[in-house]
């Protein structure tokens, strides 16, 4: 993983732009590249504010873009929101629980992360595996960004 770059847009929106991939996300896939461009213009804003966003995904061996993952600000829940999302052709091969348990093992050493929550549609089972196996608990749930969402939250020290 590493943080997003403007040049990251054409390939990046390959996910932010596929409705397969965006599926339970609240507002949808992107409908054009400015859109992911202003999407990554907005991870690079909080990357510069916390020192940490939504960075990109890099297959291991041939560096190719696959998707993203990291903790955003989530002022609704006066915490930071854990996402991830992978091109379909590495559903199912364990990399979403990696990059996620990655994550929750780098909030113990940046500062304002250790309140990390994540939330998910209740009909993405996938996403509730991948929190349930990287140590989030099921908390509540409620409507976050005109969403019914399952809310998960890393249990405190």
């Amino acid at each position: 993983m590493r943080p997003f770059s403007e040049a990251d847009a054409i390939e990046a929106f390959s996910w932010f732009g596929d409705p397969v991939v965006m599926k339970f996300t609240p507002h949808g896939p992107d409908t054009t590249l400015e859109s992911t461009i202003e999407r990554i213009d907005h991870y690079l804003e909080h990357q510069s504010k916390y020192g940490y966003a939504k960075w990109i995904i890099l297959e291991r061996n041939s560096m190719k873009p696959i998707g993203d993952a990291g903790p955003m600000c989530f002022p609704e829940c006066q915490s930071f929101e854990l996402g991830y999302r992978l091109l379909p052709g590495y559903w199912n091969k364990g990399l979403a629980t990696e990059v996620a348990l990655a994550w929750v093992q780098l909030r113990f050493q940046i500062p304002g992360l250790m309140n990390l929550m994540s939330f998910t549609h209740p009909e993405n089972v996938a996403s509730i595996r991948v929190l349930e196996k990287v140590g989030f608990n099921f908390s509540h749930q409620e409507c976050l960004m005109g969403m019914e969402s399952m809310v998960f939250k890393i249990p405190s020290l």
